[in-house]
């Protein structure tokens, strides 16, 4: 085998690893894709990976052609026929489309960039600059020396659009994507030196200039796999991102739902599942304390009166002024209907009672609106008191106060007078 026929088919090699590992890269990014469907910058990168694949397939039925047998070749013009030509600027093409992609996915993901004008003006000029990369008549050293130029231009603009991130939005993607895309930089000034771009630079044979001219589709294929690695960091990390708001946001309406659940919408109090959940009675059950039963006396009378949004509003009333007498560490649950427990850790229960009914007493009564005749309802209810001391006789502790509740209520029903019938004042 030729010297000539040993190179190529080194670089036929590599050019089919690349083709295939270019290939798994499209083929992953088309997957992924259907996982983050908004995200437009990823599907560019998508599109990039594309048309390398193009431009590594183009140069791989180029390098096949070239190992042709020498008759078949002079038959079909040579190796600088058109149709080598049409491959080789094929190739240049969609690796200039593949640099102005990743160009315009980052410029995406970091910026914002809406993409349409850029390829407007960039779609044209990449097929003249294929054009004249190709047009030197030069092959392979000629094209990479026009490729370098803008290659170099491109992953310099990558990097600088990911490592300028503000920190809050930097992570370990955009980190590491940002230091392969400064490499892949670098290597281009290298291939450009390689392929005598610098008078300065004498790539002679054996030398590592000349070493990297022939194995450069090998570095090559390691560059682009740790470019495609980085890039999916940064997706799967806006993916946790994601994952992590909706966690975040499905946290609020969860506690949203269970403060619905544990709490009584009209009057704000804790209801009675927080009690049998135990909400809010964590200090109430380490010490001994006092438990009050309370009932409206007159909430009947005003629904029959007024309406049920009067009785409504008495209600929420009513739980307002108790709030704003008691301690922090008390709890008030709405019971059901008119009743209400009171929860008092470390209170006894002498004159616990007297001075509830004297909070409601003084307490002002609910001024109606215009529309019932401006008139006032006074607060009125009976109330039971009784104590406990270990957190095993709350129970018990509440149906003797919701006995002596009713006891009370009895009483002052037998005791009521004309005088002294809580209606409007």
């Amino acid at each position: 085998m030729s010297a000539a026929h040993t190179f190529s088919l080194i670089q036929l090699i590599g050019l089919w690893t690349q083709l295939g590992a270019t290939a798994l890269l499209v083929g992953l990014f088309v997957v992924m894709r259907r996982y983050s469907p908004r995200r437009t910058y990823f599907s560019t990168w998508g599109e990039a990976w594309g048309a390398l694949c193009a431009a590594v397939g183009a140069i791989v039925v180029e390098t096949l052609y070239q190992m042709a047998p020498p008759a078949l070749v002079a038959e079909t013009g040579g190796v600088d026929s058109p149709v080598i030509r049409s491959l080789l600027g094929l190739s240049a093409f969609g690796r200039l489309l593949f640099l102005a992609l990743l160009v315009a996915g980052t410029a995406m993901y970091t910026r914002g960039f809406n993409h349409a004008r850029f390829f407007r003006i960039v779609t044209p000029l990449a097929a003249l600059w294929s054009a004249l990369a190709v047009g030197g008549g030069e092959g392979t050293a000629h094209i990479m020396r026009w490729l370098a130029a803008p290659a170099v231009a491109a992953y310099v603009a990558c990097a600088w659009f990911l490592v300028t991130l503000p920190t809050g939005r930097a992570g370990l993607g955009t980190r590491l994507t940002g230091a392969v895309f400064a490499s892949h930089a670098m290597l281009w000034v290298a291939y450009a030196a390689a392929y005598g771009a610098f008078p300065f630079i004498h790539p002679t044979p054996g030398s590592f200039w000349a070493e990297l001219a022939t194995y450069h589709g090998y570095v090559d294929l390691l560059a682009l796999m740790l470019l495609g690695f980085g890039m999916m960091v940064i997706q799967l990390e806006d993916a946790r991102r994601e994952v992590d708001d909706a966690r975040a946001e499905l946290s609020v309406t969860n506690d949203r739902l269970r403060r619905m659940a544990l709490y009584d919408p009209l009057t704000g109090c804790l209801n009675r599942r927080a009690y049998d959940e135990g909400i809010g009675l964590e200090f109430a059950k380490s010490t001994f304390g006092t438990v009050v039963m309370l009932d409206m006396d007159n909430l009947k009378w005003v629904n029959d009166q007024y309406g049920h949004a009067v009785g409504d509003e008495l209600l929420a009333y009513f739980a307002g002024v108790l709030r704003e007498q008691i301690r922090p560490l008390d709890r008030l649950y709405r019971w059901g209907g008119d009743e209400f427990l009171l929860v008092m850790p470390g209170a006894k229960v002498d004159g616990v009672a007297g001075r509830l009914a004297a909070v409601i007493e003084a307490a002002p009564p609910l001024a109606l609106s215009p529309a019932h005749g401006g008139e006032h309802v006074p607060l009125a209810l009976s109330l039971g008191a009784e104590s406990y001391s270990s957190a095993d006789q709350l129970p018990q502790t509440i149906e003797r106060a919701d006995a002596t509740m009713y006891a009370d209520k009895r009483l002052r029903k037998r005791t009521m007078t004309p005088a002294n019938i809580p209606t409007v004042r």
